[in-house]
């Protein structure tokens, strides 16, 4: 019985994130190609302008966001009947914090070198509340487990704003006219969002907001919020402390190497947007373990090759993609960068299983204490190396994070294995490895066929290291093709 319902509850959270995986696929492909076109197109100064603000915009909205969401999720899937308020008021406590927030930061960072262009900060922060407001629609969804109407709203939103910007680009506006372009996409994928949310049962009328749902949205979820503060700073406070010391074009380049980075940690999100309300809803420490040593499983078969092309070939990547200006300059940055989303994953999934515990001290912990190191490598490092750097701190941040953060749920009697999930995706990723240093072909085809030879080879080395992971994936897939006939 235990068996059958482990079984079960995998399956449900492997179809959502599949599905969230290939909604965040074709938005992280939007998203990449108006960054490219920004790149290429804009100039250098122009694009760190864009980059900045977005940055700016981001962490103020995590603090407006106050690990609100993390708690619809969280108690949206162990008490389903309160679902309906907590997410009204969720949306009402993230609105009365970011409108103070945003409207305070814009004044005072108006007159800032290293903002550029005020209209372009402004044009961000309008598209945080946006933002912000459709992220608590996707966590609503999360807490319901279903994804497909809110999967297909996130890649509205992302292809919309990649047409909008696209056509500023096209027409010349400059940075403002990109700016601008974010905050329409932002606003249209809000109303896909919306549109999206009519069939997850929970639409009540503002007027039937009660105190209590007030009081229920906000219990619990200052040791959340900020941590989840502390967190965005880790992400993002390499790029601020770079706009200070460098300006915007260290920036950009910089920029240019992060947005490879990011293209690839939908892995992460769609798996932990699965995973969360699974853990959240077991008491099963069988469950907990199994849930975090699949995702581990999932997130390092993309992220160690990501690694080892970023090694091997990343000057050329960046070349093809943002140009030969960027080339040489952003690709050491990608190189220390590399390693950082399986980091980031690893600290992520273990993170999830302690918000189901309940345990967020130690998120917090694992979170500062990585922050704290960011902050002085960066001031270190940045002066002398520049966003090469910025780099090398983030990713080993992130390590910091990873073995806080594992030690922590050590102690709390949680110990998931931690070499097995690697070991399939490890050994394809060094014959990956051997394969590129030793082809002579041209880039795309060496990358098509290297594909080829790792999913040969971890293929072969998963159907006997780790079959269930393979069971999974079938079982996926035959339900897919019995709802599809």
């Amino acid at each position: 019985m235990a068996e059958q319902l482990i079984s079960a509850t995998t399956h449900r959270a492997a179809r959502n994130a599949v599905v969230r995986a290939v909604a965040e696929v074709l938005g992280k492909v939007a998203t990449l190609a108006w960054t490219v076109a920004a790149a290429r197109m804009l100039s250098n100064q122009d694009f760190g302008t864009i980059s900045y603000a977005m940055t700016i915009m981001l962490v103020l909205s995590s603090l407006a966001a106050w690990g609100f969401d993390s708690g619809l999720t969280r108690r949206g899937s162990a008490e389903p009947d309160a679902l309906p308020g907590l997410h009204r008021a969720t949306q009402v406590w993230k609105t009365a914090l970011a409108a103070p927030v945003f409207l305070v930061a814009g004044v005072l960072l108006a007159g800032s070198p290293a903002i550029g262009s005020w209209p372009v900060l402004a044009f961000m922060l309008l598209a945080g509340f946006t933002e912000l407001w459709s992220h608590t629609v996707r966590s609503t969804a999360a807490a319901r487990q279903v994804s497909a109407g809110i999967s297909a709203a996130l890649v509205l939103q992302r292809i919309a704003t990649a047409a909008a910007v696209l056509v500023a680009l096209a027409l010349g506006a400059g940075a403002e006219g990109v700016a601008f372009g974010f905050l329409l996409g932002s606003a249209a994928g809000w109303g896909a969002h919306v549109l999206a949310l009519r069939r997850l049962d929970v639409r009540r009328s503002a007027l039937d907001l009660r105190r209590a749902d007030l009081a229920d949205a906000v219990h619990g979820t200052f040791l959340i919020g900020l941590s989840g503060l502390v967190l965005m700073l880790l992400f993002r406070v390499d790029v601020l402390i770079l706009g200070v010391l460098e300006g915007p074009g260290e920036v950009a380049v910089y920029s240019v190497a992060y947005r490879l980075l990011e293209t690839v940690l939908f892995v992460t999100y769609a798996i932990n947007y699965a995973v969360l309300p699974v853990l959240s809803a077991t008491d099963s420490s069988t469950t907990r373990r199994l849930g975090y040593e699949r995702a581990v499983a999932v997130a390092a078969f993309v992220y160690l090759p990501f690694v080892v092309v970023s090694l091997v070939e990343g000057r050329a990547v960046i070349d093809l993609l943002f140009g030969a200006s960027y080339a040489a300059a952003a690709a050491p940055v990608l190189a220390w960068l590399a390693p950082a989303p399986m980091f980031l994953a690893m600290a992520s999934f273990a993170t999830s299983v302690l918000l189901a515990l309940q345990r967020t001290r130690v998120m917090l912990l694992a979170s500062s204490a990585a922050l704290l190191i960011n902050l002085v490598l960066n001031l270190v490092l940045i002066p002398q190396f520049g966003a090469v750097g910025a780099a090398a701190a983030t990713t080993f941040a992130y390590l910091v994070q990873v073995l806080v953060v594992l030690t922590g749920l050590s102690r709390l009697g949680e110990r998931p294995a931690l070499l097995t999930p690697l070991t399939s995706a490890g050994v394809a990723a060094v014959v990956l490895l051997a394969a590129l240093v030793l082809s002579p072909l041209p880039l795309l085809v060496e990358l098509a066929l290297g594909g080829v030879v790792y999913l040969a080879v971890w293929l072969v080395l998963v159907r006997r290291l780790a079959p269930e992971q393979l069971q999974v994936v079938m079982g996926l897939v035959q339900r897919r093709r019995q709802q599809a006939s």
